[in-house]
């Protein structure tokens, strides 16, 4: 199935709703965009059409009589269409926003949500900037890695690090850098850490890599830790590392042959494999911190039991979760939950990072509710180890990032 933008004659909206005069509406500000606009006034009429027409955009009501439209969304997710859903509802925002929520959880791409009586200026905003389309997956996906390739490329160190910017949100200032690895491939060209991670830790590689990119990381972060002592160096770790009782001793070894001290690193782990064996992860962590060196829990928010794994293991910094700072702006309930982990991490003494910042307005809002410390494409990109290097030395990273 073939897809048109909105705005090409061949553009196609589909309006869900029970009421005549709310189809009309959406209708006539579909044309104005000139999108073509069908309507359905039952959930049943508007699963015939879906299934026989690939629609641009879907604007649906979320209350149709005895029915309600997250059948349709289902029924969206199984045909493989790539409709941008609008919701249009007189329920409150909160269910609005759950809709909204599932819709994304499907796959959906989600344009907004608008209540009723229905305001035709912010339709037409929202239909005038449909989010980007998915695309399809690359078939890299399917190539299956020989694991005596990524082997040699671990002893090659053809996995290169990359770092990424940790800035204060106030005054943009350099605080730290995660470290980010690629795969530069002779045979594959460049490997996604997606794709060599997962195969590392299903062929028992994944410590051999974690000492080699450690090992790397911290020879390249030395200088920079020399002239900026403030700065930190993060570091992921597989959930199998944590079970492994040696970790602490090759991270102490990795740090004294790099000449970095303890507190510059800090390890993220996430809770998921901290709750898998919580009893050796427990046993490495406390070992590690012993040793001076740093634990973060990344992705906080996303897991079951996040403020057990705060009170019971020796984290020093949590990350909040990024799909909270990407829907910030436009989920007014992200904003609530920032605003109490913010007050949760300055009350256990933790540093607060906010991952995933791509635009000025986001940042500002997390300055506001409290945030201290932002990452993200906004103040840059993962770099090159020469790229940030030149970036420190030519002293322009103020001016970079702004």
């Amino acid at each position: 199935m073939s897809h048109e933008p909105p705005g090409s004659p061949a553009a196609r909206l589909l309006v869900v709703d029970d009421e005549a005069v709310q189809r009309l509406i959406v209708a006539r500000a579909a044309e104005t965009l000139g999108i073509a606009a069908d309507g359905a006034a039952s959930l049943a009429e508007a699963l015939e059409r879906v299934q026989a027409i690939a629609y641009d955009v879907v604007v649906l009501d979320l209350g149709l009589r005895e029915h309600d439209g997250i059948e349709l969304l289902r029924s969206l997710r199984q045909s493989g269409s790539d409709a941008a859903v609008v919701f249009v509802s007189g329920f409150d925002e909160r269910v609005r926003q759950a809709a909204a929520r599932l819709a994304a959880a499907l796959g959906l791409r989600v344009a907004g949500t608008l209540g009723k009586p229905l305001l035709v200026d912010r339709l037409v905003a929202l239909l005038r900037a449909l989010p980007e389309r998915t695309g399809a997956n690359g078939a890299e996906e399917a190539a299956e890695i020989d694991p005596a390739l990524l082997a040699a490329a671990i002893d090659n160190e053809e996995i290169v690090c990359l770092f990424q910017p940790k800035v204060a949100l106030r005054d943009r200032r350099l605080t730290g850098v995660e470290v980010l690895s690629r795969w530069r491939s002779p045979a594959l060209g460049l490997v996604r850490p997606d794709r060599f991670i997962p195969l590392a830790e299903r062929c028992g590689l994944i410590d051999r890599l974690t000492d080699r990119i450690m090992a790397q990381a911290l020879r390249r972060f030395r200088p920079w830790r020399q002239e900026r002592p403030e700065l930190t160096l993060a570091v992921n770790l597989s959930p199998i590392s944590l079970t492994d009782l040696s970790l602490p001793e090759r991270v102490s070894a990795a740090l004294a042959e790099s000449g970095v001290p303890p507190a510059a690193l800090v390890l993220e782990v996430t809770e998921g494999a901290v709750m898998a064996d919580y009893v050796t992860a427990a046993d490495i962590m406390t070992r590690l911190r012993i040793r001076g060196v740093k634990l973060s829990i990344d992705d906080f928010g996303t897991g079951h039991a996040s403020l057990l794994s705060l009170l019971r293991l020796p984290f020093s910094e949590l990350k909040i979760d990024q799909s909270f700072v990407r829907t910030c702006l436009n989920d007014p309930e992200a904003p609530k939950i920032i605003r109490a982990v913010v007050s949760l991490a300055r009350e256990l003494g933790l540093q607060l990072v906010a991952e995933g910042i791509e635009t000025e307005p986001v940042a500002e809002l997390l300055t506001r509710l409290g945030c201290v410390i932002g990452q993200g494409y906004l103040f840059a990109p993962p770099l090159s180890h020469a790229a940030l290097d030149e970036r420190l030395r030519a002293a322009v990273w103020a001016e970079a990032v702004r």
